[in-house]
């Protein structure tokens, strides 16, 4: 059962849906979402979805996220991606208390992030000096934190670990010290702003840097969570979202939808009738497995009990397969509506864009698919990332 703040919060999604859609060509023309918007859903708590109650967050349990991140995405791609992108803090429960709740302190602050350990961290005095480009930070123009990965630099080389790898932290930058360069040109999930990131020379106190393996502050079993297991579920929540405003497009478009030559309504087309249904099941299937994967694992961390990597990587297929199985189903019914899916007027046509941009995140690669195949024959996985 969801708890009172998830309940309040898809309320409030709800009420920003007429919104939302009356903004969907303002976003997709400015490839951003409008600062007003945006603010005024930050202050609806939706970028505090995983922000732990002791600092002002929702505390929101993986499925009551995903529930947020589908309905947003029914309105807009974009603005779920955003949200969901903004929720992404990885590892906020190994913050310091005081920036934790120096951070969090003003209601609508936004964090953006990225992974990609393209940046340097040099070791200095009391911190570490920052240079690095980051592409794909979506959301950086609405954020006024960056979360940003580097690899750990001293002595004018990369510091290992003791297994002998490179060495990553992830640096918190104020986004007001950051350079945007405007790279973000593309089809599907336009309005995210998805544009890349540089910064030179800043410095960022030891404080200010975190990384998975670093002892808990907060260590409440919710906080033990997998941090891979709680944020990429979302990206399959988000292609479920948008496959479900596809079928639901199709259905209402085929009361007057009627075939050209042969003035058969678009109801009564077999073809389409058997699309429909596929798309229908492959939804609902995925969307099952998706949240049956992500509770399992949720429960026996809540129990007190360690995450096995069966079920984390049971989690990542699942993900995996709510990514493919939504866009099966967005191409079942793109088919179905004809011409009229190629307009860009048409939902079907920003849902056939974004959900296909969906499936070139990294986090839904095939590979992952490998890597749950290896642990569910016993094997370790190749990365340990991949799960």
């Amino acid at each position: 059962m969801a708890s009172g703040a998830a309940l309040k919060v898809l309320e409030a999604v709800r009420a920003f849906r007429p919104r939302i859609l009356e903004e969907r060509e303002r976003i997709e023309a400015a490839r951003r979402l409008p600062e007003n918007l945006t603010r005024e859903l930050a202050r609806a708590g939706l970028f505090r979805i995983f922000v732990p109650g002791a600092y002002g967050g929702l505390d929101l349990t993986p499925m009551e996220a995903m529930d947020v991140y589908e309905e947003l995405a029914g309105g807009d791609a974009s603005v779920a991606w955003c949200v969901w992108n903004g929720n992404a803090n990885w590892t906020t429960a190994q913050f310091p208390r005081e920036v934790a709740e120096a951070i969090f302190a003003e209601p609508d602050v936004i964090l953006a992030n990225s992974t990609r350990p393209t940046g340097q961290a040099v070791v200095v005095e009391g911190g570490y000096r920052v240079t690095g480009r980051w592409s794909l930070v979506s959301g950086c123009q609405l954020s006024s934190w960056m979360i940003l990965t580097c690899i750990v630099h001293e002595n004018e080389k990369p510091r290992p670990t003791p297994s002998g790898t490179p060495e990553s932290r992830l640096m918190l930058c104020p986004a007001a010290e950051c350079e945007i360069l405007d790279t973000w040109t593309t089809g599907g999930l336009r309005g995210t702003g998805s544009h890349d990131v540089v910064v030179r020379n800043l410095f960022v106190p030891a404080s200010h840097a975190s990384f998975y393996t670093d002892p808990m502050v907060l260590t409440a079993p919710r906080y033990r969570f997998p941090h891979t297991s709680r944020v990429i579920p979302g990206l399959g929540a988000i292609a479920l979202g948008i496959a479900r405003t596809a079928i639901d497009t199709l259905i209402d478009l085929a009361v007057d939808k009627r075939h050209e030559r042969s003035g058969q309504s678009l109801r009564e087309d077999r073809g389409a009738q058997s699309r429909l249904s596929q798309a229908e099941a492959l939804v609902r299937s995925a969307r099952l497995l998706l949240y049956d994967a992500t509770s399992r694992v949720w429960d026996d961390v809540m129990a007190g009990r360690e995450a096995t990597m069966t079920g984390r990587a049971q989690v990542r297929l699942a993900s995996c397969h709510a990514v493919t199985s939504a866009t099966q189903a967005v191409d079942l019914i793109y088919l179905s509506g004809g011409a009229t899916s190629l307009y860009a007027t048409s939902p079907l046509e920003r849902a056939f864009r974004d959900v296909h941009a969906i499936t070139q995140h990294i986090a839904v690669h095939p590979r992952v698919m490998e890597t749950a195949g290896r642990v569910m024959f016993g094997l370790e996985p190749e990365a340990p990332s991949m799960v």
